[in-house]
């Protein structure tokens, strides 16, 4: 029964799964950076900015992320390979907080 438990039931349905969560988190990030950046404020800075651009380039690299890492999880799969978690998939992880950080610093501006 623990075999059963081991094997993958729907082999590349996780990784489409996760692939559109990373697309789903990326969008999400995009809206949030331009509504930091809403037209109706063209008083903003640079400074005042920063936020909005930093949002929006993590959700570039959220995007980037997911494709490169749904790639890397389809040939491990097709090779039966094990799939083994990288260094930038902790980095990622971590990064989740910048976009409430810079929403933060942005209202306190």
């Amino acid at each position: 029964m623990t075999e059963l438990s081991a094997a993958v039931q729907d082999p590349g349905v996780q990784a489409e799964r996760t692939r559109l969560a990373w697309s789903r988190t990326a969008l999400a990030l995009a809206v949030v950076g331009a509504l930091e950046l809403h037209p109706t404020r063209p008083d903003l800075s640079l400074l005042q900015r920063i936020p909005a651009l930093l949002t929006m380039l993590l959700a570039v690299a959220y995007w980037v992320y997911g494709g490169r890492r749904y790639l890397r999880v389809r040939a491990a799969l097709a090779a039966d390979r094990p799939i083994v978690p990288r260094h930038s998939t902790l980095v990622l992880g971590a990064l989740v907080v910048l976009p409430a950080a810079t929403a933060l610093w942005a209202v306190w501006i």
